[in-house]
């Protein structure tokens, strides 16, 4: 079904559906280019700020909710976090609502309705649990074993930012395996249980082989500037053995405050040529690095690895 946009002519006859009509098809085609062509989220600042020992307050600014509907915040707003009490977490986060006020209600000529609609920014205090779909986290909010406020997170895995969709940092990014030998990690003068080999892949200009006694070798993989998610992983090459291929996501975890060692995928390749291409769904911060760890037992070549940002 084609869009549809009013088409105005002298000495026509415009109707109230006339004039609800223009404003829809202006508001829906701007919101449609939020959705499909941003990520939604927080745009410019909304910052959340302690402000004594149980208030925050919010920063003005303005965010993109996941149907593209702006949300404007226009002067500060404080929130009091007291109900949260001792040791627990509260979730600020942002939403979009609609109402008409009394002060826009017209009644005159027989004749009564709201002369405007007002966009509202919802501020909401929950617990992680308590969050709804949709919501725009702007922090997370640590109360202390006093109940005060202890600390306020606003880093970029725990608030929703919006990018844009149609940036460099989205789709493959294929870099040829180019390995790091992984040294037997040895306890004592003993060898480590599935610790690595000391055989290396070989590298030239188009991939990396070895030979029958196969290798192990493991690679870090660029990320684009501003990439937030993988969707996917290739993997091309050919063994007379088998090869197995481990993807971690690796860093920092500023959540827990540690070092970052995730599991992403592993898949084992058997006999003959392979080009095995596996959908992911993991996210990224500017915190995360990417790694690729490969086991050959046996004659290997890798001719490709691949992420989908």
């Amino acid at each position: 079904m084609a869009l549809k946009r009013v088409n105005y002519f002298t000495h026509q006859f415009l109707r109230e559906q006339d004039f609800k009509d223009e404003q829809e098809y202006h508001v829906e085609a701007r919101r449609r280019h939020n959705r499909l062509l941003h990520s939604w989220g927080v745009v410019e600042g909304l910052e959340v700020e302690q402000h004594g020992e149980h208030e925050i307050l919010v920063q003005p600014g303005y965010a993109v909710d996941k149907d593209g509907r702006e949300i404007v915040l226009s002067q500060t707003v404080s929130r009091n976090l007291t109900s949260f009490g001792h040791d627990s977490e509260a979730y600020v986060a942002l939403s979009y609502h609609e109402e008409m006020e009394d002060e826009d209600h017209l009644s005159a000529g027989g004749v009564e309705g709201y002369t405007r609609i007002q966009e509202i920014p919802e501020i909401h205090e929950h617990r992680k649990e308590q969050l709804e779909e949709g919501m725009i986290v702007l922090a997370r909010v640590r109360m202390g074993t006093h109940g005060h406020i202890e600390h306020v997170d606003m880093s970029a895995n725990i608030r929703k930012s919006a990018k844009e969709t149609s940036s460099s940092s989205h789709g493959w990014l294929r870099v040829p395996f180019k390995p790091v030998r992984l040294n037997t990690v040895r306890i004592g003068a003993k060898a480590a249980p599935g610790g690595a080999t000391d055989i290396d892949f070989i590298v030239d200009e188009a991939n990396a082989y070895c030979g029958d006694d196969g290798a192990r070798g493991s690679m870090q993989i660029p990320v684009p500037p501003g990439a937030a998610h993988i969707s996917g992983f290739r993997v091309a090459g050919s063994t007379r053995g088998e090869v197995i291929v481990r993807l971690f996501r690796t860093g920092w975890n500023v959540a827990e405050g540690t070092g970052e060692k995730t599991k992403l995928l592993e898949e084992t390749l058997l006999n003959g040529s392979f080009h095995k291409e596996v959908e992911l769904n993991a996210s990224l911060d500017e915190s995360h690095a990417l790694a690729v760890s490969i086991r050959a037992e046996g004659p290997a070549e890798i001719w490709l690895v691949a992420v989908k940002f």
